[in-house]
């Protein structure tokens, strides 16, 4: 996964590209059009005349600089359309007319590249089912409503983490999914995984060499938000599952980095299965957002 840093500079330079590209293909076209040699004479004429018009010392020099230039733009027209192109073949043609692919307007980010920044998010994060978002949920129960608008908001906030309860098919796993995709559409790097492919990272953690591992672990303590899925139905590996977990949930409370659990234990159960250490940080890294779903059907057996 990019770090924010890098996927801004990616961004930039497929940005940039784009002016580049547009560049190119306008020069490859003037290339070809220079070819023909009444069009390349139309061409030295008109530079000429416009050099005469700002040489000019008098309105009547200017004036016969200004019908000259007026003449051959006349025929160049006529060139273009005798070569198939338009007066837009002499000028790159850019993605966005605002920035003309550069990237900023008046040293500020272009909408286009705040676009590509998201796109890029989108992509790296790679969060599963595009379609969990609050906008898209037809959850209709007031209190898991409720739920929701505080999770969102929890989202929108700097800080804040979210440690979600309920039973199987309560919707967890669609408000956790929809919570990291408007993490990423506020703009930040999101780690989307379960319990079970958590603990296959911290496996292969324990089992590579120490610059292997740093760049795993990194991975985890370093993205905006870590999203963990259906936590406590990991299998348990003695000196991996609860050192890694401990290490990774200590690193990101410490930095004050958002993470979001779901978990389908009670917070007994949870308290029973990980030691007090774990159970600690993952009250304390939730502070007040300890989230219960409704008990209600399973929303997987409903059409």
């Amino acid at each position: 996964m990019m770090t924010k840093q890098q996927i801004a500079e990616q961004a930039l330079r497929n940005i940039q590209k784009r002016h580049s590209d547009a560049v190119d293909k306008n020069e490859r076209t003037l290339v070809a059009l220079r070819t023909h040699a009444d069009f390349a004479d139309n061409e030295r004429a008109l530079r000429l005349a416009t050099v005469a018009k700002i040489m000019g010392t008098d309105e009547a020099q200017i004036a016969k600089a200004d019908s000259e230039i007026m003449r051959l733009t006349k025929e160049q027209k006529k060139l273009l359309a005798k070569y198939k192109c338009t007066e837009k073949s002499l000028t790159p043609t850019f993605f966005c007319n605002k920035c003309n692919d550069t990237g900023y307007v008046n040293e500020q980010p272009c909408e286009c590249l705040r676009a590509e920044i998201r796109r890029l998010l989108v992509a790296d994060c790679a969060v599963p089912h595009p379609g969990y978002t609050f906008a898209g949920s037809t959850e209709k129960d007031k209190k898991n409503l409720a739920i929701y608008r505080r999770a969102e908001a929890v989202c929108k906030n700097e800080h804040g983490n979210i440690l979600l309860f309920g039973k199987v098919g309560t919707g967890k796993t669609y408000l956790l999914t929809a919570c990291a995709h408007k993490c990423v559409e506020l703009g930040n790097t999101v780690l989307f995984t379960t319990a079970y492919g958590l603990n296959q990272t911290f496996l292969e953690a324990h089992l590579s060499n120490l610059a292997t591992k740093q760049a795993i672990l990194d991975n985890l303590t370093d993205t905006d938000v870590l999203v963990i899925d259906d936590l406590g139905t990991e299998q348990t590996y003695k000196n991996v599952t609860q050192e890694y977990l401990f290490a990774v949930l200590n690193e990101r409370l410490t930095n004050g980095k958002k993470t979001f659990i779901s978990t389908n234990l009670s917070l007994e159960n949870l308290k029973d299965k990980y030691d007090n250490r774990i159970f600690s940080r993952l009250i304390q890294q939730s502070d007040d957002n300890l989230i219960t779903m409704l008990e209600s059907k399973d929303k997987r057996t409903i059409k």
